[in-house]
């Protein structure tokens, strides 16, 4: 079945899009009794799709989800995935809770370890790259490590937070975004270490973060978390621009234009929102459980979502002039 939302002019007035959501038979992948999927991520070329979970990575077919391969990964728990701008290497952030926190980096399509890089006190959450030779990661011990990959070694060590951190993102201005446990969003020099800023509107834990795609006017960033909103920041300037509540905790958002972005969340359900008028124009039950990560797909306009027993799902996100 495919419901048509409704029509509306995009961020940056590329014209009126109708956006067609469906759920497709025979393209779920249900395995009971199996650890949560807790982060995907598309392969470059869209022909795959990665998944991390207890069980390692697992690499699938895509759009047919069939699984193509297993990738042993150093420890146990798996929480976040990237691929580098070139699209050669995979960082997986993880560790072992309370214990020690750490980043693999892949070859990619050999899945080939190539780098370890271990100093955290407590599981890696999230990592982004900075190039195809710097990553940052943002670990549950408070602190975030810059690592210059050639050398493996540490370049700058980020202390601000009073909890955990959970997510962390690159502005187009080259000042560093992060979120955590302490609720709160805060803004880095990059360069310097130097904590710009620190804004504390949420009242619950940040789950997740995204940085809005568009390229023109002041950086955005929106965060999802445990008191149910999604919140939308002009983190250059200190300012949060506007908020919605859903019905259920939002675990993560991904932006599909430049306008609309698309949350997973505790019932399982997928939410479309609206950005600008920070409106739900569509929820969609996806899987049973926590639906733990949502990923676009780089061009065929369909979605991944995952979660609780190993749970992955695609549905269409279609859009026509």
């Amino acid at each position: 079945m495919i419901d048509q939302i409704k029509c509306w002019p995009t961020r940056a007035g590329l014209g009126l899009f109708s956006v067609l959501i469906a759920s497709l038979p025979g393209t779920s992948l249900l395995i009971g009794q199996e650890p949560p999927v807790t982060d995907i991520a598309f392969a470059p070329d869209g022909e795959s799709l990665i998944a991390c979970s207890q069980k390692g990575l697992q690499v699938f077919s895509w759009p047919k989800l069939k699984l193509q391969s297993t990738v042993k990964v150093s420890f146990a728990n798996l929480h976040c995935l990237e691929f580098s701008p070139d699209g050669n290497q995979l960082a997986v952030g993880g560790g072992n809770p309370s214990e020690t926190g750490g980043i693999e980096i892949f070859s990619w399509p050999e899945n080939q370890s190539k780098i370890k890089l271990f100093h955290h006190d407590d599981s890696v959450m999230s990592v982004f790259w900075q190039g195809n030779h710097i990553l940052v990661a943002a670990s549950l011990d408070r602190l975030l490590t810059r690592w210059d990959l050639k050398t493996k070694k540490t370049v700058k060590i980020y202390q601000g937070h009073s909890r955990g951190v959970s997510s962390v993102c690159l502005l187009n201005n080259g000042e560093m975004v992060t979120a955590g446990h302490d609720q709160s969003v805060r803004v880095w020099d990059i360069e310097s270490g130097k904590l710009i800023r620190t804004l504390n509107q949420h009242t619950k834990p940040i789950n997740s973060m995204a940085a809005w795609p568009g390229s023109t006017g002041k950086p955005m960033v929106a965060t999802a978390a445990g008191d149910r909103t999604i919140r939308f920041w002009q983190p250059t300037i200190g300012r949060m621009m506007r908020y919605i509540r859903l019905e259920s905790e939002p675990l993560d958002i991904a932006w599909i234009n430049e306008s609309q972005i698309i949350a997973s969340c505790v019932d399982g359900q997928a939410r479309l929102v609206d950005a600008e008028n920070v409106t739900v124009l569509r929820t969609l039950p996806v899987i049973q459980g926590w639906a733990y990560a949502i990923a676009p797909h780089p061009n065929d306009q369909t979605i991944a979502i995952a979660g609780s027993d190993g749970q992955i799902h695609r549905m269409r996100l279609q859009k026509n002039k």
